[in-house]
Order: C-alpha cells, then sequence, then structure tokens
C-alpha cells in the first residue's frame, strides 16, 4: 500500500503517531473498531527490505500488520499473520476497504479456529479435580450408607406393622 498523502516516518514510528491515527480513522470509518496499535520497536531485515511492523488489533481479534520500508512506505500487509495482497496501493481510502472486505469474508473461519485453539494454563495454576474426585466419592460413600440406614428403619417398620 503505497502512501502518497501518509508516510510513515520509519525513524520515529509510534503508535501515537499522525499517520497511525490517521490510519485508524480510515478503518473507523469503514465499520472497523480498532482496539490496540503497537510498534515493534526492532528494525527487521528479510529478503534485502529493511522495515519495521506496526500492528493493529480489531474487537474481534483480527490483527493487521504493515510492514513500512524505511521511505516510510508499506510494502507488505499481513492479514492474523498471512500476506495478502492489495490491489489498490496508491488510494488509501481504497485500500483501507479492501482489507476490510477480506477481514469480514474470513470473519466466521477465523472465529471458528480461535473457538478450537487450545489454551494452555499456567504451570502456577492448579486444578481442582483430584481433591474434588475424592470428596465426592466421600460424599457417595456417606450417602449411600444414609440410604441403607433408612431401607432398614423401613424393613423394621414394616415388620413391626405385620
Amino acid at each position: 500500500m503505497s502512501n502518497k498523502t501518509i508516510l510513515f516516518d520509519f525513524s520515529n514510528m509510534s503508535s501515537k503517531s499522525s499517520a497511525a491515527k490517521k490510519a485508524i480513522q480510515y478503518f473507523a470509518r469503514a465499520g472497523e473498531n480498532v482496539v490496540s496499535v503497537g510498534v515493534v520497536p526492532q528494525i527487521k531485515r528479510t529478503a534485502g527490505v529493511t522495515y519495521r511492523e506496526l500492528t493493529l488489533g480489531f474487537a474481534d481479534s483480527q490483527t493487521l500488520t504493515f510492514r513500512i520500508k524505511v521511505d516510510g512506505d508499506v510494502y507488505q500487509v499481513l492479514l492474523n499473520g498471512k500476506a495478502v495482497p492489495v490491489l489498490h496501493q496508491d488510494d488509501q481510502v481504497a485500500a483501507v476497504i479492501e482489507l476490510c472486505k477480506m477481514m469480514n469474508a474470513g470473519r466466521n473461519k477465523f472465529q471458528q479456529k480461535l473457538a478450537k485453539a487450545m489454551v494452555k494454563l499456567p504451570p502456577t495454576i492448579r486444578t481442582a479435580a483430584p481433591k474434588m474426585l475424592q470428596i465426592l466419592t466421600e460424599k457417595r460413600g456417606t450417602l449411600k450408607s444414609a440410604i441403607a440406614d433408612i431401607r432398614d428403619e423401613i424393613a423394621q417398620i414394616r415388620g413391626n406393622a405385620a
């Protein structure tokens, strides 16, 4: 996505920069709520291209990552970690609308993928299952003995009545 009017400042890129705010504004106008903005402070290099990353997180947990070259131009866009082609590279508004359509088209599949993902609990969290099993087993034993006592009592009453 080539920004003719909005160029990211590579050396002073931050989540509060005017270009980042403008991008958030474009997405808001297109109906997508940006809930988080992050800039990776490290400069990366892939295939001879030096870049920094600006990541936008949306309300439905989808993410867009813009890889920005030294001249401030966006050379690659990642939607949920996968590179996507942007046809309208010279028009920011059209590119944002195109990206929003991609997000909408893949929303159900993305939500299903999130639902299937297993979340590992931190090692400090312990479940109460072993202790709960012991408690329930003891409770079952006391209930069985209480039922046996009641049945004996019923049998005595029936025996005295006959």
